[in-house]
């Protein structure tokens, strides 16, 4: 910057800035290789066990690590504007983002969760108080018969059984051809 070589946080770069890709060093933004040849592990985000070959005008991406060679970069992108800022916010994004199928399961499971607590209270004020009344230890046999009730009546596999149906739908779709991003899409087209 400033037509002088100077070492800086990667969080002050800007586009345009030139940097030094060396081996050993995390590539600090997206960048263009000037001229030569570089060799970069970008197995944390492609999954490929082998070092690519970068050349002149090629884009190397944020968080890579450069494994062989020394060239000069411009940068081209910054922060959330990278490749691996872009794909941070498109998972933050389909996470926080839940379709009407799973907020109804999410509804249906509030309700279904509070009637079993009021089962299991009923139950342990029931077994406690009438059945084993004047028992030794009553109180402890109708906690463990009602902790019993509360696990079996609260529906934990609800949101497993539908989201591995959603993935059977994903799967059937993908077999004829359509490309599903997200599972609640799935859901939106039935909606069609």
């Amino acid at each position: 910057r400033d037509g002088k070589w100077q070492d800086m946080e990667a969080a002050l770069l800007v586009p345009g800035d030139m940097v030094l890709l060396a081996a050993g060093s995390s590539i600090p933004a997206d960048c263009w290789v000037n001229d030569g040849e570089i060799e970069v592990d970008q197995a944390a985000m492609t999954g490929e066990s082998l070092p690519v070959t970068f050349n002149r005008g090629d884009l190397c991406k944020m968080g890579s690590t450069v494994v062989r060679g020394e060239v000069e970069g411009t940068v081209q992108s910054t922060g959330a504007n990278t490749f691996f800022g872009k794909t941070a916010s498109m998972i933050q994004s389909a996470q926080s983002t839940g379709g009407s199928l799973q907020k109804m399961l999410l509804q249906i499971m509030v309700i279904l969760v509070a009637l079993s607590l009021v089962l299991c209270i009923t139950t342990f004020f029931y077994l406690n108080f009438s059945v084993l009344k004047g028992e030794k230890h009553a109180w402890k046999d109708a906690l463990s018969f009602s902790v019993v009730v509360l696990v079996a009546s609260i529906p934990l596999a609800i949101e497993i059984v539908t989201t591995t149906t959603l993935a059977m739908g994903s799967g059937t779709l993908s077999r004829a051809g359509a490309i599903v991003t997200r599972l609640s899409a799935i859901e939106e087209m039935a909606g069609m």
